[in-house]
C-alpha cells in the first residue's frame, strides 16, 4: 500500500524534471532557429554564444541565442540617440504566513447569536518580481550589459 501512495509522486516529479532544460539546451534549441545567422558568424564568436557569453558589439539576434526573447523593451532616447533596451526579469517566490480572520456563531442565553472573531495562521505566497539585466542596443549592435551585482 505504502508503495502505490509513492509511484504518483515519483512520476509526477520526474516528468517534472524532464520538462526542465538546461541553459545550454536552451541556447542549441535557439542556434536551430536562427541557424543561417550562427552559420555565419567566425567559429570563436559561436563558441562564445554556445558558452552563453554576449559582448559589445554582438547583434539582436546574438542576443537573442543566448538569452531568449526579452520580457520587456524600452527606448532609451538621449540628446544624441535613441537607443533599444532588452529587459530580463525573473521571480522570487517568498511564502510567510499570516493571520486571518474566522468569524463563527455562539449562542449566548435567550437564544441570541453573538458572531465571534478568531484568528489563524495561513500560508500565503508572495512573487517577488525583480529585473537581473539590461542590455542596450545602438545602431542594432549591443553598448552595453547591465547585470545584478551578488
Amino acid at each position: 500500500m505504502k508503495l502505490k501512495r509513492l509511484i504518483l509522486p515519483s512520476l509526477m516529479c520526474a516528468l517534472l524534471l524532464v520538462g526542465c532544460a538546461t541553459q545550454r539546451q536552451l541556447i542549441e534549441k535557439r542556434i536551430g532557429q536562427k541557424s543561417d545567422f550562427f552559420a555565419a558568424l567566425p567559429a570563436e564568436h559561436q563558441q562564445r554564444l554556445r558558452d552563453g557569453k554576449v559582448q559589445s558589439g554582438d547583434t539582436h539576434d546574438a542576443v537573442w541565442i543566448v538569452y531568449g526573447r526579452p520580457d520587456r523593451i524600452f527606448q532609451k532616447v538621449t540628446a544624441t540617440s535613441t537607443n533599444e533596451v532588452w529587459s530580463y526579469v525573473a521571480q522570487n517566490l517568498d511564502t510567510y504566513d499570516e493571520p486571518r480572520p474566522v468569524y463563527y456563531p455562539l449562542r449566548a442565553s435567550g437564544g441570541r447569536t453573538i458572531w465571534h472573531t478568531d484568528y489563524i495562521w495561513a500560508p500565503r505566497t508572495r512573487f517577488d518580481t525583480y529585473e537581473y539585466m539590461r542590455i542596450e542596443f545602438q545602431n542594432d549592435k549591443v553598448l552595453s550589459v547591465e547585470t545584478e551585482q551578488p
